[in-house]
């Protein structure tokens, strides 16, 4: 997974916008990694081209968007240049996903899972006082989609996703909607190391849900607080650095 190895772009059938998202990617990654660095030059749009095989549209639409993530800086006089993690936008699913593509498993988890902790039970709290019954409805089918999942030995994670992003959007409070991509990098960790993780702790998804719905705010509290603690507890003796 730390492989410091530029990958490969599969470019030879690729649409340009497939060409783009690769080149995106790429360049995200060995920014994330370290590989371009704020102290050094930025490779030439020319370089970029050659190493990269595609036009230089294709390569200035990559620099606008990683600019837009808070990965890069260009200006008329300087060039682009890297920026450093300061100004990376973390809520970012690429840029989270970039991230923990070039970090132990284990350390990225737990810096995860801290603000997990931090915001989740609070959304749970706000989901047991504001929630309507149209977001009840959809909690409770989220919570059912796992289940099914549950039974038939599929992977669960995106009614796993939309449980947890349900109580976000019960909160009420825009701001903590943009805390889903978090939820779905630390799930998709989670499933991605132990898929028996999603059995195990359906009983306590089931008793957060059951708080939210009696409005119940500090039982609904506690009872994420406990999931998340009891995730993390699990998944230090299954996650691995690879």
């Amino acid at each position: 997974m730390n492989d410091k190895s530029a990958p490969s772009l599969r470019i030879g059938s690729g649409r340009k916008r497939n060409l783009f998202a690769q080149v995106v990617e790429e360049l995200g990654i060995r920014i994330v990694r370290g590989d371009l660095r704020p102290d050094e030059p930025f490779p030439k749009e020319a370089d970029l081209e050659r190493e990269y095989g595609v036009s230089r549209s294709v390569i200035r639409e990559a620099v606008k968007t990683l600019a837009a993530k808070g990965l890069l800086e260009s200006k008329t006089r300087t060039g682009i240049r890297a920026l450093p993690p300061v100004h990376w936008n973390l809520l970012d699913g690429e840029v989270l996903s970039w991230r923990y593509s070039a970090m132990p498993p284990v350390q990225f988890f737990g810096e995860l899972f801290e603000i997990r902790k931090m915001i989740e039970p609070e959304a749970a709290a706000l989901a047991a006082v504001r929630a309507t019954p149209e977001d009840l409805e959809e909690i409770e089918a989220a919570f059912a989609a796992m289940v099914e999942a549950s039974q038939a030995t599929v992977p669960g994670i995106e009614a796993d996703l939309r449980f947890h992003r349900g109580i976000l959007a019960a909160g009420h409070n825009p701001l903590l909607l943009q805390m889903g991509n978090l939820i779905g990098v630390g799930l998709f960790i989670s499933h991605r190391f132990s898929r028996e993780s999603f059995v195990i702790f359906l009983p306590q998804h089931r008793k957060v849900m059951e708080a939210i719905k009696a409005g119940d705010a500090e039982g609904a509290r506690a009872a994420m607080h406990r999931l998340l603690g009891d995730t993390v507890a699990y998944m230090k003796d299954h996650i691995h650095n690879d």
